[in-house]
């Protein structure tokens, strides 16, 4: 009896030698970009998908430059972002179609977006933008308005400590 005693003790004393005291994944890394992910949501109104090709790029999760063409009303993105330091960001192009027919005398130029990184679970929200808010513009004024705000960037610098400040300097 003695024997199967001391033996059932050798074997728990070696099972709590071999467990961890701590979650080895409740911290991240310095550098490390578990838990980090960039949001962006933009709405367009008006006339503006009526008279214009409009474009979004921004950083996929391995920082390359992806541009898609904006069709609808709402345009939405989640990137998870792979490896800090990071920058992650927008860039919203306008550019009048080509042949248009612009038929109204006054016509609404109305873009606007919120977006939000989130770091290890805290969010780091910039206030929400407007690209282009124009209401009656007229004819000769489109061009103008649009090459202005065509190319405005918004986004956020990420270190490798996990600190957020946000930017408009990012080069696509």
């Amino acid at each position: 009896m003695k024997k199967y005693f001391f033996m059932s003790v050798l074997v728990l004393m070696a099972a709590l030698t071999m467990t961890s005291c701590g979650n080895d994944d409740s911290k991240d890394e310095p550098g490390s970009s578990k838990g980090t992910t960039y949001k962006a949501g933009v709405t367009f109104a008006g006339d503006i998908l009526d008279i214009c090709d409009v474009t979004m790029t921004y950083k996929d999760a391995e920082g390359k430059s992806v541009t898609e063409k904006v069709t609808t009303t709402g345009w939405n993105l989640a990137v998870d972002v792979k490896k800090l330091p990071a920058t992650v960001g927008v860039r919203c192009d306008f550019k009048l179609k080509e042949g248009v027919q612009l038929n109204k005398d006054k016509y609404d130029l109305i873009a606007s977006m919120a977006h939000v990184v989130v770091v290890n679970g805290k969010e780091n929200k910039d206030v929400a933008r407007d690209f282009i808010k124009s209401s009656g513009v007229t004819k000769d004024k489109l061009a103008s308005i649009i090459t202005r705000y065509s190319g405005t960037c918004y986004g956020f610098n990420i270190e490798s400590n996990g600190a957020v400040k946000t930017t408009q300097n990012i080069s696509f």
